[in-house]
C-alpha cells in the first residue's frame, strides 16, 4: 500500500489551517486512483471558481424534493486537480474506470469515468450552497393547502452540503448531501489486452449481476433503429459520421432483468481487451441512455471489419468509449460494504498523519479513538459519532482502576472489556456502517488495536499504516543505526524472556531499540550488561514527534539508568543500544 504524506506545496490547497477550516463540520475525500488525493471541506471547496446549474429534484419513485439553483465546483475539476493516474496494467484508456462517491448516511451511487471526462462539466458538480426557485404565482389558486404546503416545505428544507448535484439525469436520485468520499475504481487492472489480425466475435454476452445470462448472435428479438453518429477521437480527431442499424443497449439490459441499483456499473468489452464502462444512472436515470446503442449493421452492410457487434455511444462528445466487436457485456455492482479501517495517525503532531489517513477518516461512518486524537483531527471526523475510547480500558488503565485484583482477575476483566468492545464493532458493521479505529504511530506496532485485528476477519479489515515514533526517533538520532546488519525492536517483556537474542545481538553489534521499556530500565539494565560492555553507546528518545517536547540523550549502558531518572517523562520513550549508536559507526557499510 502507497502512503503519501503531506507536502508543503499542498498546505495552501487542501489543508488550510484557518479558523474557517476549524469550524468545518465534514471533510470530503477524494481517493482511488489518484496521484494526489484530496481531502477538502466545504470552504476548500468555496474557494474554487464554481458554476451554477438548476436541479429539478424529482426521484424515480416520484418523490419532489424541490427546485434549487446549486453553486459549486464540476466534478471533473476536482478529479482533474486529484490527477487520476492508473497503476501498472494492460489497458491505459481511462474509459473503463468508475467512480464511486458515498455520504454520510452510507448511501452510494456510481459515475462512469465517461460521463464526467466525455460530457460537459456542468452535468456534474460538487455544490456548496443553494438558492431555491420559488413559484411566480399563488398556489393556493389552484391546489389546496394538503397538496401545495408539503411541496413548498421542501423549498426551505435544509440541505446537507459539500453535495453531489448530477444535473443532466432526469431523475435526481444520484444527487446526495453531505457526501464524504469520492473514489475512482479500476475493476479490471489485470484484465490483459492482445493484438488481434481480425477483431471478430460471432455472439455477445450479457452477465453478472442480472436475472437471467443472455447470450445473442443477432438482435433480430429487438425492435430496429437507424442511428447518425460523427466520429471524432482523442486519438485520431474526427472521421466523419456513420450510419448504424441496430437496437438500444438499455432495452436488452431491461430484458436481462437489471434490478435498480445506483452503484451499478456495465464493462462492455471485446476480444482483444478493449473496454468501456457505463454506470446504472446514465443509461437508465439519464436521457443520452436510451441511445446508448448496439449495431450490428454500418452504412448498409453487416459489420464485419468492426466485429458483428458495434456498442456506440452517440451522446459522448469522444467516441472513446465505442466498443467494436462486443463480446460481453458485464453487469457489476461496485457498492462497498461496511468496513473496519485501523488506522494509524502518526507519532506525535498532527502534521506527521499520512494524506491516505485522512482520506480514511471521510470514508468512516463512525470511529473508536482516545480524546486526544478525537480533539487532534476533529476536521478531518466531523460530528460523526465516537463509539469508545480504545485505551480506557487497556492494561495500565485497568491496573491503575483496579489496584486491588490479582494478575488473573485483571487478565480476565480485560478479555471481559475486549469482548464488549469488539461486540460494538460488530453491532456497528451489522448496521452497515463503516468503523475507523484511530490509533497511535503505527497500528501494526505494539498498538491497543492489535487484539481488534484478531477478532475480525481479514476480509473486512484494512490497515492503514502510520508514521511510528521508531521512525521519528531514527531521524532524531542522526546515525546509520543498521551499519553491521541488522535493528531489533522488542519490549521488556520480550527481552527478559529471550537471553540468547541478546547474547547474539551483542556479539554482533545489532541496534536494539525497546518500546515501552522506561519504567523496566533499572531491571534491563543488569540483563544488558551480561552480554553489553558497560560503554556500548546507548541513547534516551523522549516524545518523537512532539514538537517542543522531543528530547534525545546520548549517553553508555552504564549510565542509561542515571540518565533516565533525570528526565522528567517517564512513559513516552524509546531506548537504543548499539555500536552504530557512536558518531564513528555512523556511516559503516
Amino acid at each position: 500500500m502507497k502512503t503519501k504524506f503531506v507536502f508543503p506545496i499542498l498546505l495552501l490547497l487542501i489543508f488550510f489551517a484557518g479558523e474557517s477550516f476549524a469550524k468545518s463540520p465534514s471533510c470530503l475525500s477524494i481517493t482511488g486512483l489518484v496521484k494526489q488525493p484530496l481531502n477538502l471541506t466545504v470552504e476548500d471547496l468555496e474557494r474554487c471558481q464554481s458554476i451554477r446549474v438548476q436541479l429539478n429534484e424529482v426521484t424515480e419513485a416520484g418523490d419532489y424534493r424541490g427546485v434549487f439553483y446549486y453553486r459549486g465546483v464540476p466534478l471533473r475539476t476536482l478529479l482533474e486537480l486529484a490527477s487520476i493516474e492508473k497503476e501498472e496494467t494492460a489497458f491505459k484508456k481511462k474509459v473503463d474506470l468508475a467512480i464511486l462517491v458515498r455520504n454520510r448516511q452510507g448511501k452510494q451511487v456510481a459515475i462512469s469515468w465517461g460521463e464526467v471526462f466525455y460530457r460537459n462539466p456542468g452535468g456534474i458538480i460538487v455544490a456548496t450552497s443553494a438558492v431555491p426557485i420559488m413559484p411566480r404565482k399563488d398556489c393556493k389558486r389552484c391546489h389546496s393547502p394538503e397538496e401545495y404546503k408539503p411541496r413548498m416545505d421542501q423549498l426551505h428544507r435544509k440541505i446537507g452540503f459539500p453535495k453531489l448535484v448530477v444535473s443532466h439525469d432526469t431523475y435526481a436520485d444520484r444527487s446526495l448531501d453531505e457526501i464524504t468520499s469520492i473514489e475512482v475504481v479500476d475493476l479490471n487492472p489485470e484484465m490483459p489486452t492482445k493484438s488481434m489480425k481480425k477483431l471478430f466475435s460471432p455472439q455477445f454476452t450479457v452477465t453478472g449481476s442480472v436475472d437471467r445470462t443472455l447470450t445473442l448472435k443477432d438482435l433480430s428479438p429487438y425492435p430496429r433503429m437507424k442511428m447518425t453518429v460523427k466520429h471524432l477521437g482523442e486519438g485520431k480527431g474526427f472521421h466523419g459520421f456513420d450510419k448504424f442499424e441496430g437496437t438500444y443497449v438499455k432495452r436488452i439490459l431491461e430484458d436481462a432483468g437489471i434490478k435498480p441499483d445506483l452503484t451499478k456499473v456495465f464493462m462492455v468489452s471485446a476480444p482483444d481487451g478493449y473496454r468501456s464502462l457505463f454506470s446504472y444512472g446514465e443509461i437508465f436515470l439519464n436521457p443520452a441512455g436510451d441511445r446508448l446503442f448496439i449495431a450490428d449493421r454500418l452504412k448498409g452492410q453487416p459489420i464485419d471489419e468492426l466485429g458483428k457487434f458495434f456498442l456506440v455511444a452517440p451522446d459522448d462528445l469522444m467516441s472513446d468509449r465505442d466498443v467494436k466487436s462486443v463480446e460481453k457485456i458485464e453487469v457489476i455492482s461496485i457498492r462497498q460494504e461496511p468496513r473496519l479501517y485501523v488506522i494509524g495517525t502518526g507519532s506525535g503532531d498532527t502534521n506527521l498523519i499520512s494524506v491516505e489517513a485522512i482520506s480514511y477518516m471521510a470514508k468512516a461512518d463512525v470511529f473508536v479513538c482516545p480524546p486526544d486524537i478525537r480533539k487532534n483531527f476533529a476536521k478531518y471526523m466531523g460530528e460523526k459519532p465516537i463509539l469508545f475510547d480504545l485505551y480506557e480500558f487497556g492494561p495500565y488503565a485497568l491496573k491503575r482502576e483496579n489496584p486491588g485484583l490479582s494478575e488473573t482477575e485483571l487478565n480476565k476483566l480485560l478479555e471481559e472489556k475486549r469482548a464488549h468492545a469488539v461486540g460494538i464493532i460488530k453491532a456497528a458493521l451489522n448496521k452497515k456502517k463503516t468503523v475507523a479505529i484511530l490509533d497511535y504511530g503505527d497500528p501494526t506496532i505494539w498498538s491497543g488495536s492489535g487484539y481488534m485485528k484478531e477478532s475480525f476477519n481479514d476480509s473486512i479489515i484494512e490497515i492503514i499504516p502510520g508514521l511510528s515514533s521508531f521512525n521519528v526517533a531514527n531521524a532524531l538520532l542522526k546515525r546509520h543505526i543498521g551499519c553491521n546488519g541488522s535493528i531489533i525492536l522488542s519490549t521488556p517483556q520480550e527481552l527478559k524472556k529471550n537471553s540468547a537474542m541478546l547474547e547474539a545481538l551483542a556479539k554482533k553489534g545489532e541496534t536494539l531499540c525497546v518500546f515501552m521499556g522506561l519504567k523496566d530500565l533499572p531491571d534491563l539494565v543488569p540483563l544488558f550488561k551480561k552480554w553489553y560492555a558497560g560503554g556500548t553507546p546507548a541513547c534516551l528518545v523522549y516524545k518523537a514527534g512532539y514538537t517542543g517536547s522531543e528530547h534525545l540523550i546520548r549517553t553508555t549502558l552504564d549510565g542509561l539508568v542515571q540518565a533516565a531518572e533525570s528526565y522528567r517523562e517517564k512513559y513516552l520513550g524509546l531506548i537504543y543500544i548499539g555500536p552504530c549508536l557512536s558518531a564513528k559507526k555512523a556511516f559503516k557499510h
